[in-house]
């Protein structure tokens, strides 16, 4: 068999004859409403998918100076900015001590400057403020249950914050406290003593190490989770808040990224619907610092030194959508953007976010413990009847105080099903009178 090669010969322009002028007009309309097409198809999420990808990277690292960003988020929030004096208030069964300590700034803030974090916790777990401040360096407001004897001891607690650690200075500018007890536990002393006493300077160890103290005769009583998490988020004064918990430290600028791409024409319309700002949790080991970057966390990711949120306990809980996708965006830059967007239903029905959100959102339920679980599960609930979008960010992350959690230390089988049947047969039921049902819903 010969393999012949042909010239190839061009085609002689001059010699080919002239289109007709329907054909000249037509060829050309064809072909642009078939990229048009092509264009609304691509736009139209497919039947059944939750999620919408953002494939495009608006890039809005620093694109305005800070006096245009605060016109521009003034402009666009439109909230309003509140004091922060100190009141007792009653909530449910709980007397609250509102701004027991609250920041020595210069001037108040105004509530379209900054993010509040917004947390909570005991005695226990007050060592965490600093390291969570020095990450943070923005308004912080957690509550600190304190029934009967732990008031004095959570106020010893604070008052080392205040008066003995090196970086005293962040809580002294970022920091609200507000405690909260029982009706039936009040404490051993009048609030009086106690607010004359977080004025008056701690006697400091020689050790320089946080006082883990302990009450006598601890009650044997569950911690009411949702109640503080609500305490912190309605004293929050600025408008975003981001409602966490206290042992989840966020990566460092996240604020200023946030708030630069919060204001970019590509990103204003989630103000206008129910929509949060998703960041991914993580763990990392117990011989291990947490990250300053996502770089550094992808390496750590990659060498097994973090993992995944509760992918020990409950790995459905906390894996983002497009979670492959985000691990795939190392940004070398200080911006910030939308990955994704996802409904709490589907493959994510028993999504169980943390986010950046306002005020606003549905409280959490504050019959709930902590020891029986799903003590948010209630008001994901809430929010997916209410149609809320939930918008993956592709640079800010939150990583827990370093030590791999597992199932043993988190399992309370009694309580976690005494919880389950409440939630189930009480409040469930409630919640279809007052929000309404929806089949793609989960609680």
């Amino acid at each position: 068999m010969t393999n012949s090669k042909v010239a190839y010969q061009r085609l002689n322009i001059q010699r080919l004859p002239e289109r007709p002028f329907i054909l000249k007009l037509v060829v050309p309309m064809v072909i642009v409403f078939f990229i048009i097409f092509c264009f609304i198809g691509f736009l139209i999420p497919q039947p059944g998918s939750t999620v919408n990808r953002y494939d495009q990277n608006w890039s809005s690292e620093s694109f305005i100076n800070d006096s245009e960003l605060l016109d521009a988020l003034k402009s666009l929030l439109h909230c309003k900015s509140t004091g922060a004096e100190y009141r007792i208030e009653t909530r449910g069964n709980f007397y609250v001590l509102k701004n027991f300590i609250t920041p020595k700034r210069k001037r108040q803030l105004e509530c379209y400057e900054s993010i509040t974090y917004t947390t909570h916790g005991d005695y226990r777990f007050l060592d965490n403020i600093i390291p969570l401040l020095e990450r943070w360096q923005a308004p912080l407001s957690v509550a600190v249950y304190a029934p009967g004897e732990e008031l004095d001891v959570a106020v010893e607690a604070l008052r080392y914050l205040m008066y003995c650690e090196r970086q005293s200075y962040l809580v002294e500018e970022y920091a609200s406290v507000h405690l909260y007890f029982d009706f039936e536990r009040i404490p051993p002393k009048p609030i009086e003593f106690y607010r004359d006493l977080i004025q008056r300077p701690a006697k400091c160890p020689t050790n320089h190490s946080f006082p883990m103290a302990t009450v006598d005769s601890p009650s044997n009583h569950t911690y009411p989770v949702n109640v503080g998490r609500n305490i912190a988020r309605d004293a929050a004064q600025t408008h975003f808040v981001l409602a966490s918990d206290i042992e989840l430290y966020p990566n460092p600028g996240f604020i200023e990224m946030f708030l630069q791409m919060i204001v970019h024409p590509a990103y204003r319309h989630t103000l206008d619907v129910p929509s949060v700002y998703v960041l991914p949790v993580f763990e990392v080991s117990g011989s291990s610092s947490v990250p300053e970057d996502k770089i550094e966390l992808l390496q750590m990711l990659k060498r097994g030194d973090a993992i995944k949120f509760h992918e020990n306990i409950c790995p459905q809980c906390h894996t983002v959508p497009n979670y492959d996708e985000w691990l795939a965006i190392a940004k070398t830059e200080q911006s910030m953007d939308i990955l994704s967007t996802a409904k709490r239903e589907g493959r994510f029905d028993l999504w169980e976010p943390i986010y950046v959100g306002t005020k606003m959102e549905p409280q959490y339920q504050e019959r709930l413990n902590w020891e029986g679980k799903f003590d948010k599960m209630t008001q994901g609930y809430i929010m997916c009847v209410l149609g809320y979008s939930f918008h993956v960010l592709d640079n800010g992350f939150l990583v827990h105080r370093p030590g791999f959690k597992n199932l043993t230390e988190a399992a309370r089988p009694d309580l976690e099903r005494t919880q389950r049947n409440f939630v189930e047969d009480v409040i469930f039921e409630e919640l279809k009178v007052l929000y309404g049902e929806d089949k793609h819903c989960r609680l």
